[in-house]
């Protein structure tokens, strides 16, 4: 086995390698190709072949090297996501779930896989109250063993390889494995997320000697479930000693799941839901996300008036919505795609006129789903996004998380837990009606992540591949991307390097003021200035073959192809 320095070494000449392979429009600092130094800046990266594009320059050098080595998008996006367990422990891993789109050019076919975590068979709707039937607070329930969902990323990297893939196992445990061995620098972004959760981390002795105790982390129980994982399968993730020691680390902390639980999951192929925008068809995940019909609604009401002010009351309508129906619809009764239909965007649409709207209230679909009511609850911190193109025209889409920052705060099995249950309403009901994102046993909490791919109306092929983190804003970050880049003809690296622009109620919240925000508060909006955190990975393929990708900026990820 290498020592650390010689891995730190192949690592550098391995990326200096790729950089002269690949051309750069957008100049780095000196430093940037060393993995301990990361740039604050994100390249934009255009190849012909394939690409990769992380929030963590280890996990896409990692998915670069499967493609490189014949490895399909399912491969790469494996390795890349078993690297981002490790390095970016704060924002998804084993421990949580995804969402993934999957184009398989050969067949010309689009799939979701719904890997979301799931509520044991334990839990009820008074899975949130204390023992004085009162509302818990939430962030007590959050880094508590009753947030913890059954993991479903394990069963999704399962599926995928068995599915789509063409490398061993064992090729794609690789570099994670190295890296749990051998050692890795914590990045900067990884410090930032410790210190500003420091004080829960100190919490557990577990969470306090893994990530306050040094700079440089080892993981030889990560090394050992990715041993696990190859030799064994996925399944190994769902039968002891692994699940015994998930339930062993949850019940001791509130929780109460069982073996049944780790038995009875499942990853579940679904319908994408597509709708077009102007000369295009846009593909997301469905529910129980509620990305694409909320990404949809807004898309499909703008293209009556496109203007931001249109923008930012459709989104109102459309989070109107996307509250009061939309929750996992194996287990409630919704609306679903019926809130995309042309006759219910028209009506929902002639709301907006130049006067603004202050929170306003679901439509009426059918009087069907009036039985359900709104509920509003805290949303995934801790989510990452990997967009993907192979050597022959796969294309993955994939969106994964442990909810919260560092999920639950509770490892196992050398990984951290998800929190995700508290994705859940706490209030199963709301004037005698029911929550339709209310806890239910084995039922899957309603999503924001919202895994994007664009094809051409004329020919159906690809020409967008997005997606990002930010809690119940992605919706937002990715939608108003596809309105840059789709109808104003932005370029990938512009639309992903502009100031955020959302409203999900009264108010506007703006990375900073802009032209389009100044004119907005003209017209009488309010806007609020803050920090919105985010990470936006993207490939756009242009008119001429070229593969551009782009990293967000906000995070320390890369692009990189050949």
């Amino acid at each position: 086995m290498a020592t650390n320095s010689q891995s730190i070494i192949r690592t550098l000449l391995l990326v200096s390698l790729f950089f002269a392979q690949i051309k750069v429009s957008l100049g780095q600092s000196d430093n940037s190709e060393n993995t301990e130094n990361f740039s604050q800046e994100s390249a934009v990266v255009k190849t012909q072949q394939f690409m990769v594009v992380t929030s963590d320059r280890r996990a896409s050098v990692a998915a670069h090297k499967i493609l490189n080595d014949g490895g399909s998008a399912a491969d790469a996006a494996i390795a890349a996501q078993l690297v981002l367990g490790l390095t970016e422990p704060h924002a998804s891993g084993l421990g949580g779930g995804a969402f993934v789109l999957y184009y398989d050019k050969n067949k010309k076919k689009l799939i979701t896989l719904d890997a979301r975590e799931t509520a044991p068979q334990s839990a009820d709707e008074n899975l949130f109250r204390d023992s004085d039937g009162q509302i818990m607070d939430f962030n007590i329930a959050r880094s508590s063993g009753k947030s913890v969902g059954v993991p479903g990323t394990p069963a999704l990297l399962g599926k995928l390889h068995n599915e789509y893939g063409k490398l061993s196992m064992s090729d794609l445990i690789r570099p994670a494995r190295e890296l749990a061995l051998n050692g890795f620098v914590l990045s900067n972004d990884l410090k930032k997320a410790i210190f500003r959760n420091k004080k829960n981390l100190m919490k557990s002795d577990h969470t306090k000697d893994y990530f306050l105790s040094s700079n440089f982390i080892k993981n030889p129980h990560y090394a050992e479930s990715l041993d696990a994982l190859a030799k064994y399968g996925y399944e190994s993730f769902y039968r002891s000693p692994v699940s015994t020691n998930i339930i062993t680390t949850v019940n001791a902390n509130g929780g109460d799941i069982k073996q049944s639980d780790f038995d009875n999951y499942k990853v579940i192929r679904r319908e994408p839901v597509c709708d077009d925008f102007f000369e295009y068809k846009v593909c997301s995940m469905g529910e129980p996300s509620s990305g694409a019909i909320t990404m949809l609604q807004i898309l499909k009401i703008f293209e009556y008036s496109p203007t931001w002010h249109t923008y930012i009351e459709a989104s109102k309508l459309a989070f109107a919505d996307r509250n009061y129906y939309i929750a996992d619809a194996d287990f409630v009764d919704t609306p679903g795609t019926k809130l995309l239909a042309d006759e219910y965007i028209k009506n929902r649409y002639k709301q907006i006129s130049n006067k603004i709207l202050h929170n306003p209230s679901h439509g009426l679909v059918s009087m069907r789903y009036q039985n359900n009511t709104n509920g509003l609850g805290p949303e995934e911190r801790g989510t990452t996004h990997i967009s993907i193109v192979d050597m022959e025209g796969n294309i993955l889409s994939m969106t994964s998380t442990i909810e919260s920052s560092f999920g639950s705060k509770l490892m196992s099995n050398g990984y951290l837990l998800n929190n995700e249950l508290t994705d859940f309403s706490f209030l199963a009901y709301d004037e005698n009606r029911s929550v339709a994102n209310r806890v239910q046993a084995g039922k899957r909490p309603r999503s924001s992540m919202t895994p994007t791919i664009v094809f051409k109306k004329s020919d159906n092929s690809p020409v967008l591949v997005l997606g990002s983190a930010g809690g119940s804003r992605i919706i937002g970050h990715v939608t108003q991307r596809l309105i840059d880049i789709l109808y104003y003809k932005s370029t990938l690296k512009d639309a992903i390097y502009a100031s955020h622009l959302l409203s999900q109620g009264s108010v506007i919240e703006s990375e900073g003021m802009t032209n389009v925000t100044r004119s907005l508060e003209r017209k009488g909006h309010k806007i609020e200035v803050k920090n919105l955190l985010s990470a936006l990975n993207g490939i756009h393929f242009d008119d001429d073959n070229v593969i551009v990708g782009v990293s967000d900026p906000r995070r320390e990820g890369l692009a990189i192809g050949r």
